[in-house]
C-alpha cells in the first residue's frame, strides 16, 4: 500500500549533456544523452520509492512512444501505476533537456503543441482507493480540477496534502487552502509574495495560506523552513555538480520520505537537502534519485 501518492507531472525527458551552451547557428556534439521519466510529481515519487518508502502515481498516458517509455521508467523503480490509464492514439509530453557543464545549469525545452485534452485528468479519472491508508498525497500544480478533488477528499481521509509550488499559484488558488506542507521554489515564493526579500516571503506565505509546514528551497543556498512562525535556515551541501535536472523534485520525494519516517520539519529538511545535492553528482533526475542508505552515509561525512 502506497504511503505517498501523487497527482501531476509525468513527461518523457531527453536529456542532452553540453560541454557549454551552443551560439546561434552553431553546430555541436553532446557529451552523453539519456532518456528517462521526468515531471515534478513524477521524479518526486520515484525519488520517495528509491528510499524506500511505497509511493503511487495517479495520471494519463498516450500509448506512443513518450508515454510507454515514462510509465516503464516509472514502474522500474517500484512506483504503483494502478491510478494510471493508457489512452490509445494520444501523444504524451515530451521535453528536451540540456544540461550545460560549463557552469552547473540546465536548459528545458517543452514540446509544442497543445496539450491532449484526453490526457487530462478529471475528478472521475481520481483512484480514491490509492488514498486510503496513505500518509501524504503530493501534488505539482498540473491537473488542478482532479488535484482538488483530491485533495478535499484527502482531507477527509486524514491524508496530509503536499504541494510543489514551483510558479505563481494562479488556477490552483482554490487548491491551496487545502495544503498541509507547501514547498515553493524561491523564485515562486518571491513571486506569490510580490518581494524581493525571501525571509519576508516566508512570513506573507504562512500568513496568507497558514500549512502546517512551510519549506522554501533555494538550490545552492539550502532554504527556509518555518520554527514557531519565523523562517530559519537549513543547509545545502556542496558537491561536484553533473546535472542539476531534477534536485527540486528529489527534495519534494525525499522530504516526504522523510516524514514517513518520522524526521521533524528540520530534520526532513536536512535529509532532503543531502538527497538533491547527491542527485546533483549523477546524470539524470530518476537515475541520480539516492536510496536511504547513501543518503544517511552522506550526511555522517558532512554533519
Amino acid at each position: 500500500m502506497a504511503e505517498i501518492v501523487g497527482i501531476g507531472c509525468a513527461i518523457f525527458d531527453m536529456m542532452l549533456v553540453l560541454d557549454r551552451f551552443p551560439e546561434d547557428d552553431e553546430k555541436t556534439s553532446a557529451r552523453d544523452n539519456k532518456v528517462q521519466c521526468g515531471g515534478p510529481c513524477a521524479v518526486a515519487m520515484i525519488a520517495a520509492a528509491k528510499l524506500g518508502v511505497p509511493s503511487a502515481f495517479m495520471g494519463k498516458f498516450g500509448d506512443d512512444l513518450y508515454g510507454m517509455a515514462t510509465k516503464f521508467n516509472l514502474e522500474k523503480y517500484g512506483v504503483d501505476m494502478t491510478g494510471v490509464q493508457v489512452i490509445p492514439g494520444e501523444v504524451s509530453p515530451l521535453c528536451v533537456v540540456l544540461s550545460n557543464q560549463s557552469n552547473g545549469h540546465r536548459t528545458c525545452v517543452g514540446g509544442g503543441g497543445k496539450p491532449s485534452k484526453k490526457l487530462a485528468m478529471t475528478e472521475e479519472d481520481v483512484d480514491l482507493s490509492l488514498l486510503k491508508g496513505a500518509k501524504y498525497l503530493h501534488l505539482d500544480g498540473v491537473n488542478p480540477a482532479a488535484a482538488l478533488y483530491a485533495a478535499k477528499k484527502a482531507k477527509e481521509m486524514g491524508v496530509k496534502v503536499s504541494m510543489d509550488l514551483d510558479i505563481k499559484s494562479g488556477d490552483c488558488e482554490k487548491l491551496m487552502e487545502y495544503v498541509d506542507i507547501l514547498i515553493p521554489s524561491e523564485r515562486a515564493a518571491l513571486d506569490e509574495a510580490e518581494t524581493d526579500d525571501i525571509f519576508e516571503a516566508a512570513r506573507i506565505l504562512q500568513e496568507k495560506y497558514h500549512p502546517e509546514t512551510l519549506l522554501i528551497t533555494m538550490g545552492p543556498e539550502g532554504g527556509l523552513y518555518m520554527e514557531n512562525g519565523e523562517p530559519k535556515k537549513y543547509p545545502a551541501f556542496k558537491v561536484d555538480v553533473i546535472d542539476s535536472n531534477g534536485a527540486g523534485d528529489v527534495f519534494h520525494g525525499a522530504f516526504l520520505a522523510a516524514k514517513v519516517k518520522g524526521l521533524t520539519d528540520y530534520e526532513a529538511a536536512c535529509f532532503a537537502s543531502a538527497a538533491s545535492a547527491v542527485k546533483c553528482t549523477y546524470f539524470g533526475a530518476s537515475e541520480g534519485a539516492p536510496d536511504w542508505d547513501t543518503v544517511e552515509k552522506f550526511l555522517k561525512e558532512r554533519l
